[in-house]
């Protein structure tokens, strides 16, 4: 078991440094192949979230980018997979809109 209450002070003190930091909150994971790159959410209740699942491979490849993407610079992104129900609701429903 980890100590949530050591996650907290973790997060805390990376909040609070002046270096370039994200912090990836992620989902459950799963096995399987790729299904690209995970969709974030700056907020948690988001419902692009809602599906909760994230394939393995798929979280280390979020992470690599995160590496070099200037965008999650002092971000905490959640992230959900790509293919999940409630990524592709989202991206029909930012279509509808945008459309």
């Amino acid at each position: 078991m980890v100590d949530l209450d050591d996650q907290v002070e973790a997060t805390n003190r990376v909040f609070a440094s002046d270096r370039r930091w994200t912090v990836v909150r992620g989902s459950d994971l799963e096995e399987g192949g790729s299904q690209g790159l995970p969709v974030w959410s700056r907020h948690v209740g988001d419902p692009v979230l809602a599906s909760n699942l994230t394939r393995r491979t798929d979280f280390a490849l979020f992470m690599v980018d995160a590496l070099t993407n200037d965008c999650l610079v002092q971000e905490a992104p959640a992230i959900v997979g790509r293919e999940t129900e409630s990524a592709r609701a989202h991206l029909v429903a930012a279509s509808a809109v945008a459309g």
